[in-house]
């Protein structure tokens, strides 16, 4: 018996961003001229930025070397350049004001005052057998198929069943493998695939 249970309401892990501070500095700084007037000014004003950058992400980098090597470069970096900790700084965006994740219960700035807020929806999808399937809207149905075929493929989901016959030359089969793949999602969550078979379950899964 193979399921999928679906659930629209997840915690979400903050990621690490300081490769994209590290980007942002270098897309600010790579055109600059250190011959030409307002060189320092400018450098000081990314410099900053990207200090910034890595104070908004200290707790979640709180393990990661490259975190510490950044901010140890950037203290460096201002000191050389005698630029001041305090004073304008460069952008490459605006900053974002939302939360980027949209997901049910999450509650916050979204909230309008006086409005009741809903319980979260669970979905539940069931395979099993020659394959049988009870789909997100309770329906049941049975398919005839061999090889891999798509399951579920939204914007953020992806699932991939791979049937084989039951024994050879039989046209009953079963499920044997499943991938599941989460769909990068704009600063939300990168791509992660999973994949179960039939063999013994790894001890994580």
């Amino acid at each position: 018996l193979l399921s999928i249970l679906c659930l629209a309401d997840c915690q979400i892990q903050t990621p690490c961003r300081i490769q994209k501070c590290t980007t942002d500095f270098v897309s600010l700084t790579s055109h600059l001229n250190s011959a030409l007037d307002g060189f320092d000014l400018e450098f000081c004003k990314a410099l900053r930025a990207y200090a910034a950058c890595t104070y908004r992400n200290s707790k979640v980098c709180r393990g990661n070397l490259v975190y510490h090597s950044a901010v140890l470069g950037i203290s460096d970096l201002m000191s050389q350049r005698n630029c001041s900790k305090d004073g304008p700084t460069s952008s490459t965006n605006p900053e974002v004001t939302h939360d980027p994740c949209s997901y049910s219960g999450h509650t916050g700035a979204r909230e309008h005052q006086g409005e009741e807020q809903t319980s979260p929806t669970y979905l539940f999808c069931g395979l099993f057998g020659d394959p049988h399937l009870r789909t997100f809207k309770n329906h049941f149905q049975t398919c005839k198929v061999e090889g891999a075929w798509p399951l579920i493929d939204n914007n953020y989901l992806s699932v991939q069943v791979t049937n084989v016959p039951v024994v050879p030359g039989s046209s009953a089969t079963a499920t044997n493998k499943i991938t599941i793949i989460f769909k990068s999602y704009r600063d939300c969550t990168d791509q992660k695939v999973y994949q179960a078979v039939t063999d013994d379950l790894p001890a994580a899964f």
